[in-house]
């Protein structure tokens, strides 16, 4: 009975990597040259959606008490996929396409946007061998592939107040955020374990935090995705800085 019941929060895992593949599938359909960004906007919500199937995972494991080691390693594998290799292909199909060749059909943007899988992977293999510390040392994957993956869709969305907003984000300018993000993965930074910490409050914190969330989500939508994940990021970061001050952090 019990692996039959561990196939329910696998299912979790595999919709968590199946978002992250339909993401690179949407990525790779973008065409600059008819501007079709609806696809990209997908994408990066694809890989939002992925990480609510992520965050279900472990939470249905531990309630039917079916955790095993393949569980463990299926959410390292679809993580990998969902974000790594899925926000790698979305930033070079949004912006580092337009960088030069270097040799035959091989150019810097295809280099550029390999960092992420490759910072996602060694993150989550580091995390496999040191998931009894406490905390995150460096930043988890999944806020990393939102972060990142969604900046495209910040171009064109519609906001109360302003309507629909529509604007230009240079290469040059998601180049140095999208490299910043993928080296937090595997810096030393130690980033706290904040919505676990909220779950634990209770109910009514829960019940909160979704209300506040869904509401976000309707009247900011990926603008809200944006600015929530990138304040966990900061915070995280200042944090970090702020013990390095008091000498309290190695």
């Amino acid at each position: 009975m019990g692996r039959k019941k561990s196939i329910i929060p696998n299912i979790f895992t595999m919709g968590n990597m199946v978002m992250g593949f339909l993401s690179i599938l949407f990525s790779a359909s973008y065409d600059p040259s008819i501007n079709n960004y609806q696809v990209l906007t997908v994408a990066g919500v694809l890989i939002f959606i992925g990480s609510i199937f992520d965050a279900s995972d472990g939470a249905i494991a531990r309630a039917l008490d079916v955790e095993s080691e393949i569980g463990m390693q299926l959410d390292s594998l679809a993580d990998a996929v969902a974000y790594g290799i899925a926000p790698g292909v979305l930033a070079y199909q949004a912006f580092f396409y337009q960088m030069p060749e270097i040799c035959g059909l091989i150019n810097i943007g295809m280099l550029i946007a390999a960092i992420f899988p490759i910072c996602a992977v060694y993150r989550l293999a580091r995390f496999n061998c040191t998931e009894s510390m406490p905390g995150f040392i460096g930043l988890p994957s999944p806020p990393a592939g939102i972060v990142a993956g969604i900046v495209p869709s910040l171009m064109h969305t519609t906001l109360p107040f302003f309507g629909e907003v529509s604007f230009e984000i240079s290469m040059y300018w998601y180049l140095p955020f999208f490299i910043f993000i993928a080296f937090l993965m595997v810096s030393a930074v130690d980033f706290t374990k904040l919505f676990s910490d909220i779950w634990k409050k209770g109910m009514t914190a829960r019940i909160i935090t979704v209300a506040v969330i869904i509401l976000l989500l309707i009247f900011f939508k990926t603008w809200a995705i944006f600015v929530v994940t990138l304040l966990y990021v900061v915070a995280g970061v200042i944090k970090w800085l702020l013990k390095k001050l008091k000498g309290e952090a190695a």
